[in-house]
């Protein structure tokens, strides 16, 4: 058989209606190629270092690692490459190291969307046009990370400028909430909750410039809800003391990462970054995560369903070149609608709200990737599936019981604040 062309097996997934087949392998795929980038070393976190790592030409490195990172897995069929080319990319990763397994897993995916092109649409560009439809006309053009390509021009000359005027930057900002329905006395309709926040490759490029950590805000607006909420627990073990941050010390670079609290005259907290170094030899990676028992609702739970809402909001305070939130919900309690996500540019009065006024016309969106840990597997995070498992170990859920949807903001613009809310 020509190693360019796959038959189709017409026996293969009989009765499955296409969309659910094609949402089924896109969203396998994907994982399985950000598996290989994970076990590289070093780390691949951009397009360029695989280029340069495996000696691959500029646009299968390009498209490899974009179909690695997209939170859609819709935008696979456009941007994965032939065959020819995604075996050089394998024999290439196998050179460096990769585990066979890994490897042989991605192998073994991307042969059953060959098969499922030939089945289904016989070429490529039908298979693309047909996999496009799925989203309807609120699919932007671009990166399936949402906002166009003018857009994301714009956010990285930004970024860029920002970055040295201000002295500082950070490669990826995450932030993931995790849901589960309450097990604790007076949790019927309520849901504990893990919180993980952190920022990968932060940095200073000025030595008088502070490092403090980012600032998140989760919250609840149900009539009805828990009138008093317990103090939030941190679940590494380790971490005691009413000054701690809450460190998951084994997912943090090394050595390990030291903060001091500082308390303005107003009494504002925060966390502060202790060192003394500049640039790339300084970068530092940390994570926190903290859980609440029985301090959220449950959709629904109200009296008529109306008022729930749960949001998740990020203020960018120092240039970033990824901003990532997640949300893994329970799939007892939510089906897979993704969330809704808005961009605000940041109150010049000071105000909480999040007004229409303040809003910004740029196209970001979430994904629904899919159900476990594996699902939100990502290299510009190589071990986030390994953490967000700890999390929901040390809780005592099952990881691949949950929903996982996905906030993928390329070069957020500083001092706006991106809201990904459920309701």
């Amino acid at each position: 058989m020509n190693p360019a062309t796959v038959e189709p097996d017409h026996t293969a997934n009989v009765g499955v209606p296409f969309e659910q087949e094609i949402e089924g392998v896109l969203g396998e795929l994907r994982p399985a190629l950000a598996a290989i980038l994970e076990g590289l070393r070093p780390p691949v976190m951009r397009a360029s270092e695989l280029q340069r790592l495996l000696g691959l030409d500029k646009k299968l490195s390009w498209s490899v690692y974009s179909a690695a990172t997209t939170p859609d897995a819709r935008a696979l069929a456009s941007l994965l490459p032939g065959r020819r080319a995604m075996e050089r990319f394998f024999a290439a990763s196998a050179q460096r190291g990769v585990p066979g397994a890994a490897i042989d897993r991605a192998r073994a995916m991307y042969r059953r969307f060959e098969e499922s092109v030939a089945t289904h649409a016989g070429s490529r560009d039908a298979f693309e046009t047909m996999v496009s439809e799925f989203g309807g006309a609120e699919r932007e053009a671009g990166r399936g990370g949402g906002g166009g390509a003018a857009d994301l021009k714009h956010k990285r000359a930004a970024f860029r400028a920002t970055s040295l005027l201000w002295g500082r930057q950070a490669r990826v900002v995450c932030g993931a909430r995790i849901m589960h329905p309450s097990a604790g006395p007076g949790g019927a309709g309520l849901l504990d909750t893990v919180f993980i926040k952190g920022m990968a490759g932060v940095r200073r490029t000025r030595r008088s410039v502070p490092l403090h950590t980012t600032a998140y805000r989760a919250r609840t607006v149900q009539p009805g809800g828990p009138a008093v909420v317990s103090p939030p627990e941190p679940l590494d073990p380790r971490e005691t003391g009413p000054d701690a941050i809450g460190l998951l010390r084994d997912f943090c670079s090394r050595p390990l990462p030291e903060f001091r609290l500082r308390v303005s005259a107003q009494g504002y907290r925060c966390h502060e970054l202790v060192s003394e170094h500049v640039g790339p030899s300084g970068e530092v990676t940390y994570f926190t995560g903290e859980a609440g028992r029985a301090d959220t609702g449950v959709p629904g739970s109200v009296e008529g369903g109306g008022g729930w809402e749960l949001s998740l909001a990020k203020s960018v305070d120092i240039p970033i070149e990824v901003f990532m939130a997640d949300v893994l919900m329970h799939r007892s309690v939510w089906g897979k609608r993704p969330p809704e996500v808005r961009v605000y540019a940041t109150p010049m009065d000071g105000s909480l709200e999040f007004r229409e006024t303040d809003l910004l016309p740029l196209a970001e969106r979430a994904e629904y990737l899919g159900e476990g840990a594996d699902a939100a597997r990502t290299p510009l995070l190589p071990r986030y599936a390994e953490m967000l498992r700890y999390a929901t170990d040390r809780m005592g859920w099952n990881v691949e019981e949950f929903r996982v949807f996905r906030c993928r903001v390329d070069y957020p613009l500083l001092y706006s604040r991106i809201r990904v809310t459920l309701r």
